[in-house]
């Protein structure tokens, strides 16, 4: 039985950032995989979530060791997959991160995004 997700939508929220490494990639996959099945997926990086996206940290993050691939290249694989990332704005400020230190690709939205946004969605995972 083939399922029909035309117009469905998956909100991920990110908590997690580069000091557990093990956690900041299966949220990413997970909304990758949402994405290929043509359901449109955003991920909210909030609390120490945002300190993955500031511009130089990612590449410092590889899940298995010797392998090519590394934070960077998930988030960068994540956005070529039509992912939408945002970022909370009071995080920004948590980490003390500015509009230029995020990476490439990431908006920024204010924390009462995230309500109506779970309101609006399908459905919210949480990492």
């Amino acid at each position: 039985m083939e399922e029909d997700f035309e117009g469905k939508k998956i909100l991920v929220i990110q908590t997690h950032g580069v000091e557990t490494p093990t956690r900041t990639y299966s949220p990413l996959f997970y909304a990758m995989a949402a994405a290929a099945m043509e359901i449109e997926v955003m991920v909210w990086f909030t609390m120490n979530g945002t300190n993955q996206l500031k511009k130089g940290e990612a590449e410092k993050v590889q899940l298995v060791k010797d392998s090519n691939v590394n934070l960077k290249t998930m988030l960068e694989m994540a956005l070529d997959s039509d992912v939408e990332l945002r970022v909370c704005q009071q995080s920004l400020e948590l980490w003390d991160m500015k509009v230029e230190d995020l990476i490439d690709g990431v908006e920024i939205m204010g924390a009462t995004s995230i309500i109506e946004l779970a309101l609006n969605y399908d459905h919210v995972m949480y990492f």
